[in-house]
């Protein structure tokens, strides 16, 4: 036990209000039963944990039932993708290692997570949609989705550039997980934060043969729901565009792709890959763990901080969404849609698209919105659970120019 008594039970609450154990209370039962145990010093042997939990008695031949074992399995496969999938920062990792019962805590590392080898169906129906879009991209993008007309209910001075007549193309760039697995197997994913795209690989593994030996990029990557969520706001906006717009992963984003079109991307900090390189534009820079990010203000250079509170990846949450609007290469069009967790990606992208944005913003600061063009940085804070948002306000705003 590296931590004391109540910062093992504080992570161990945090756990129990998270998707993945509030509908397994079974599994909960168990975790919570080893980590009793743990913190007391014992080191629960099999038998003991067969009779406490499981009714059998002390004269079980364990050889022969395997009930604990593939129980214990199947916990630290829960476990593996709690922390995979959750995007609230933490200090340190709860870990039952193969072969022994006693929990132990380690400090968390970001740059290595491994899924299990039995994945839930989202994680299925996360990849199918990514291949999807990698179609709805070349479909897109084929003029299949333009309008034939100057759109006449902008709804509001945000999208002005988007929906011009005779302006660039929009891209859709959805922030996404890269991952790799083992070489030779189907289900031990693995996650280094160095590695974002098939490039940065082949980077790596030049540099560190030994990890480019035992890991390959996975053919597909991870999206969180808020990307589909996210999109039911924005795609109407878009389709009333004369230009046509296309989708995109951000693990197959580059640069040059904001030269010959205007760019919204919607997704968490951590997914903002090669985009990273254009924060300035919105006095923006952030951290991963913990999570947090800073503005920049104007006139006076003063430094705004906004740290989320209650990060639970799909239960509860507290979050700040920020809606930055910017002029990048080639005077495209850079809007990012950003949170730290699933409520804010979805109230970012919701907000952009209320037709009332501009109202809300005046009741509390002034602004231009006549202005070409429109560049801002927006912050709300934001709560809700899983898709639904209940309360949201706006927290600071900045203009470009102004």
């Amino acid at each position: 036990m590296l931590i004391d008594e109540a910062t093992s039970r504080r992570i161990l609450a945090e756990i129990r209000e998270s998707q993945e154990f509030k509908d397994s209370p079974r599994a909960y039962e168990v975790l919570e039963y080893l980590v009793n145990e743990s913190i007391v010093g014992r080191s629960p042997k099999e038998v003991t944990i067969a009779v406490a939990l499981f009714g059998k008695n002390t004269t079980t031949n364990l050889k022969e039932d395997a009930t604990v074992r593939v129980y214990i399995n199947n916990l630290r496969k829960k476990l593996e993708h709690y922390y995979f999938t959750d995007t609230a920062p933490h200090t340190h990792r709860l870990v039952i290692p193969k072969g022994h019962y006693k929990v132990i805590f380690e400090p968390f590392v970001e740059p290595g997570r491994v899924l299990p080898k039995e994945k839930p169906f989202f994680f299925y129906a996360a990849a199918l949609f990514a291949v999807l879009l990698s179609f709805a991209a070349g479909y897109f993008s084929g003029g299949m989705f333009r309008s034939t007309s100057t759109p006449s209910d902008i709804p509001n001075p945000v999208w002005n550039t988007f929906l011009k007549p005779h302006g660039k193309p929009t891209m859709i760039v959805l922030g996404d997980f890269f991952f790799l697995h083992e070489r030779g197997t189907f289900g031990n994913y693995y996650r280094d934060y160095r590695i974002n795209n098939a490039g940065d690989y082949q980077q790596l593994a030049e540099r560190d043969p030994a990890m480019g030996k035992k890991y390959v990029p996975n053919p597909f990557t991870f999206l969180r729901p808020s990307a589909p969520w996210g999109l039911s706001f924005i795609l109407p906006v878009l389709q009333k565009s004369p230009n046509g717009f296309s989708i995109k992963l951000a693990s197959q984003f580059i640069v040059d792709d904001l030269k010959t079109n205007n760019v919204v991307f919607m997704g968490s900090f951590k997914t903002l890959y090669e985009l990273q390189k254009f924060l300035h534009l919105f006095k923006l820079d952030y951290t991963v763990a913990p999570g947090s990010f800073r503005v920049k203000a104007q006139p006076d250079d003063s430094i705004h901080e906004f740290a989320p509170a209650t990060l639970s990846a799909g239960n509860y949450e507290k979050d700040f969404a920020v809606v930055a609007k910017g002029t990048g290469p080639d005077e495209s069009a850079l809007l990012l849609l950003l949170g730290f967790s699933e409520s804010g990606v979805i109230q970012a992208a919701r907000a952009v698209c209320n037709p009332q944005l501009i109202k809300l913003i005046e009741s509390k600061y002034s602004v231009s919105p006549s202005r070409e063009p429109f560049d801002f940085t927006l912050v709300m804070n934001t709560e809700g659970i899983t898709q639904t948002i209940f309360s949201s306000d706006i927290r600071y705003f900045w203009q470009s120019g102004r």
